[in-house]
């Protein structure tokens, strides 16, 4: 079988679209090729094999990453449900983890609120946020 060698064009495609953070045609540029050429690649057995080795990559290196901080969050939820004052806001953290532990899967909305926050939240942030989605409910 005569397999085609990905060269460094298409090494440096592949990296570029497994880190997610331009389109195809800033791709193309920074590769110096067409933005036909990058479409061509990922018809290509080959091309396509490696980028999805490499998404996979990633993908089991963030499960890692989530895994090896799963308890210390499991922790800080817990200490915020025996701390906090507000009794609403008490159950609704109980009631995650409850829901997490029995396989319940959060809601879109919760996840998304989760994907916009790049910073640690104090509780106070985080129980206005608790009070904010429980009156949304109300609605």
């Amino acid at each position: 079988m005569n397999r085609e060698i990905l060269d460094d064009r298409k090494l440096l495609a592949i990296q570029l679209l497994v880190d997610g953070e331009l389109p195809k045609t800033e791709i193309a540029k920074k590769v110096g090729v067409s933005r036909q050429a990058i479409y061509n690649w990922l018809d290509d057995p080959e091309f396509k094999a490696e980028l999805d080795r490499r998404i996979q990559q990633r993908k089991v290196l963030v499960e890692k990453i989530i895994d090896s901080k799963l308890e210390d969050a499991v922790t800080k939820l817990w200490e915020l449900a025996e701390t906090t004052n507000n009794s609403r806001v008490k159950a609704q953290v109980l009631q995650y983890i409850i829901d997490r532990g029995l396989g319940k899967p959060v809601s879109k909305h919760s996840i998304e609120a989760a994907m916009k926050q790049e910073q640690e939240v104090d509780r106070d942030v985080l129980e206005a946020e608790f009070e904010e989605w429980d009156s949304e409910l109300e609605e």
